[in-house]
């Protein structure tokens, strides 16, 4: 079986993906390794066979493609964050990566740690790829000795191997036992910090206040999370145009969660029974988002293709939004529309509501914004000494597909992709670049399980991710007084790491994780993969 897979490259590389996607899936101490057990899979055949590899084009592919997609998806959010918290939130994992960053250059110095290694001793801790990656694509520019640079190019990977697995589980584990320190309730947190899962619901309210603004700019006037949908007034029911304003005893269908219809029913009027959706001549349905003409315009902008219609909620995943205006429409979204019945078959052709045609998404858009970021990581940023800095094949289309994330379109030209093919693109992305990463590193590996330093590069990565962990946690919490279940956000978003984030969120079964998990996740990807190579020109 060893020799089929050294004579066939495909062979090898669908094995190991297989293999590691299997043992991905198997729980240890309450967390699962994901796909990063693609790399842990290539790093054991490789060192029990060396000769066994994959082409090394994949592992450019698929880190490029991983950390694009990425991007695609946290854009729109994290430039809208940066408007509240984000800035806070940044502030918090910038610092911790900056000190983390010191604290390894000291250990690595004064221990005389190689510089290849150290640094990627300090990536394994931060459990992040694409920063290991841009250590090896750095080292050609920096090692004179040709003849020595493919031996020296896996010294990163075998460190990052080796602090890898302490760098999740020691996060996990801090982030309990300071759970369990603080005594967080996290149903608490999530009230205060009004993000308590809640189920969008319709209710009537009968206008009593002859004050009230133009129907659509009550949300924004009097601070409501809500929308109107429906109005009532002399036993007919319509879908208030722009501009409408309500009357007293009109009867509005107002749309979001308990407590915000509260709060509208105390600004409008009074709560009355019924059912607000019992009218014959509106109607309402689900539909699909599949038209790229729509996707990236906000709604404001398309209410005069949806006349006598209403988008009044948005389900993008598995969350439900309440529509506002400078709200954009997403490939895959799944939109309620409110209209007059004989109008639900426009609705539907404007927005598409094909899962066939969104399936046969554009590769058009996903080649050029890849190509856009390869240039960008080429661009070469010079440092003292006569060395550079670049973005590499991780910062380059993570940065351009931020940008091209927060515009989702350019005219004809739509980035965003669907979230389906975002995900399955993202995984296999990352699955590539592990198996071509794991096989080339497998001589170094053996090496290294009989090397004493091994046992150094392990409890110093430890220390480095016990470090940021406690850190993070403590100021975060106790010093700026962030929500916890935010500040495990925080600290997954630093640490790049989709399974400390699966942990917490399982933990607080509220949206606060997320909240500081994607408010931070793309500058602390950014900022690692700039450290990592920052550390090593400064070692080497």
């Amino acid at each position: 079986m060893v020799s089929l897979l050294v004579e066939n490259q495909l062979l090898a590389l669908v094995v190991i993906m297989t293999l590691g996607l299997l043992i991905g899936r198997i729980k240890i101490f309450g967390f699962h390794l994901g796909v990063a057990a693609v790399l842990f899979v290539g790093l054991a055949l490789s060192t029990i066979e060396p000769d066994i590899s994959v082409p090394a084009l994949l592992y450019v592919v698929g880190l490029s493609l991983f950390v694009y997609t990425i991007g695609l998806e946290a854009g729109p959010g994290f430039f809208t964050s940066m408007k509240t918290t984000g800035l806070r939130n940044n502030a918090l994992a910038l610092g911790a990566i900056i000190a983390t960053t010191v604290l390894a250059w000291a250990l690595i110095s004064v221990f005389n740690i190689d510089a290849a290694s150290g640094a990627g001793m300090l990536t394994g801790a931060l459990t992040n790829t694409p920063a290991m990656a841009a250590v090896v694509d750095a080292l050609p520019s920096l090692i004179d000795d040709t003849g020595q640079l493919h031996i020296i190019a896996e010294l990163p990977v075998v460190a990052y191997s080796l602090a890898y697995p302490l760098g999740v589980l020691i996060v996990i584990v801090s982030i309990a036992i300071f759970s369990a320190i603080f005594k967080v309730d996290h149903g608490k947190e999530a009230e205060a910090a009004g993000v308590a899962v809640q189920e969008l619901k319709g209710k009537r309210i009968r206008v009593t206040n002859a004050d009230l603004p133009a129907l659509e700019n009550i949300p924004l006037l009097l601070d409501l999370h809500v929308i109107v949908s429906r109005v009532e007034r002399e036993g007919e029911q319509f879908i208030p145009l722009y501009g409408e304003h309500a009357k007293v005893g009109d009867v509005l269908t107002v749309v979001g969660v308990d407590e915000e219809l509260t709060r509208a029913e105390a600004a409008i009027g009074e709560l009355i029974d019924g059912d607000p959706y019992s009218d014959v001549e509106l109607d309402y349905r689900r539909i699909f988002v599949s038209n790229p003409e729509v996707v990236g315009t906000p709604l404001s902008k398309l209410q005069p293709l949806f006349k006598d219609m209403l988008i009044t909620r948005i389900r993008r995943g598995d969350t439900d939004l309440v529509a506002s205006p400078e709200m954009t429409l997403q490939l895959g979204d799944r939109v309620r529309v409110v209209a007059p019945a004989e109008k639900i078959g426009q609705a539907t052709r404007i927005l598409g509501d094909s899962y066939k045609k969104l399936s046969d998404f554009n590769l058009l858009p996903l080649a050029a914004g890849l190509m856009l970021g390869v240039l960008v990581g080429m661009v070469e940023f010079p440092l003292p000494g006569g060395s550079s800095l670049k973005l590499g094949n991780a910062g380059g289309p993570l940065v351009v597909a931020l940008l091209l994330g927060m515009v989702s379109r350019t005219g004809k030209f739509v980035w965003q992709i669907p979230y389906g093919a975002n995900l399955a693109l993202r995984q296999l992305g990352i699955a590539l670049f592990l198996a071509a990463i794991g096989t080339s590193a497998g001589a170094g590996f053996r090496s290294a399980i009989s090397d004493p330093q091994s046992l150094t590069i392990i409890g110093f990565g430890a220390l480095i991710t016990l470090f940021i962990s406690t850190s993070v946690l403590f100021i975060g919490h106790k010093l700026m007084k962030i929500p916890f279940g935010e500040t495990a956000g925080i600290l997954a978003g630093a640490q790049t790491h989709p399974a400390v984030l699966s942990y917490v969120s399982d933990s607080s079964r509220n949206e606060l994780p997320a909240m500081g998990y994607t408010s931070v996740y793309p500058l602390a990807m950014i900022a690692k993969i700039l450290a990592a190579q920052t550390l090593l020109f400064l070692l080497i």
